[in-house]
C-alpha cells in the first residue's frame, strides 16, 4: 500500500512575480535595550521562497498593518496572503490570535488584497513558510545568543538575516 503524496496548491506553482503570494507569520517577542519588546513579522514568498522581515513594537492590528505597508511599499502589493490566523500557537505565544483581523481584513480589501487562513487542524498547509520561520530563529539564537541590542542594532541584525536567508540556494 502506498500512499501518493499530496500535490501542492495551485499559489505554490503559478509563475508570478516575487511576493505576489505570500504566507505571514510572527517571531517573537525579542527584548530590547531601553525600549521594551518587539516582533517580527515574516513575509515569506510561495513561489521563490524570499523572505521580507519588518519589525513591530506590538501585537496590535494597526502595528500589523503598518508593517504590511512598508512590505507592500519595498515589494509590491501581493495578490494573495495565507497565515494560520495563529490557531497552531499554544498558550502565550499565541500571537496572530491577538491582531484585530477584522480591521486587518479590512485594509486588505482596499488593497485587493485575497486573504486565505490556512484550517486551524492542518498546520502542514502552512509547511513551506514554517521552514524559513525555523531559519530565521535558528540564524537569529545563533547570532544573538543572549544579546539585549537597541532596535537599531536589532534591525541591523534582522537584515543581515534576510539577505544570508534571500541569498541561500
Amino acid at each position: 500500500m502506498s500512499s501518493e503524496p499530496m500535490p501542492l496548491p495551485l499559489d505554490r506553482l503559478t509563475d508570478c512575480a516575487p511576493f505576489e503570494i505570500v504566507g505571514i507569520d510572527l517571531a517573537g517577542p525579542l527584548f530590547l535595550k531601553y525600549e521594551g519588546k518587539v516582533w517580527i513579522v515574516l513575509f515569506i514568498c510561495a513561489v521563490y521562497c524570499a523572505i521580507h522581515l519588518e519589525l513591530v513594537n506590538s501585537l496590535s492590528a494597526d502595528a500589523f498593518l503598518l508593517a504590511l505597508r512598508r512590505f507592500i511599499a519595498r515589494s509590491g502589493r501581493p495578490r494573495t496572503i495565507y497565515c494560520d490566523n495563529g490557531t497552531n500557537f499554544r498558550g502565550a505565544s499565541n500571537d496572530l490570535s491577538k491582531l484585530n483581523w477584522r480591521k486587518i481584513l479590512k485594509e486588505a480589501r482596499t488593497h485587493k488584497i485575497f486573504w486565505k487562513c490556512i484550517p486551524p487542524t492542518a498546520a502542514w498547509w502552512g509547511g513551506w513558510w514554517e521552514t524559513l520561520v525555523r531559519t530565521l530563529k535558528d540564524l537569529l539564537k545563533r547570532t544573538l545568543g543572549e544579546s539585549v541590542l537597541t532596535s537599531d542594532e536589532l534591525y541591523t541584525v534582522i537584515c543581515d538575516c534576510e539577505s544570508i536567508i534571500n541569498c541561500r540556494p
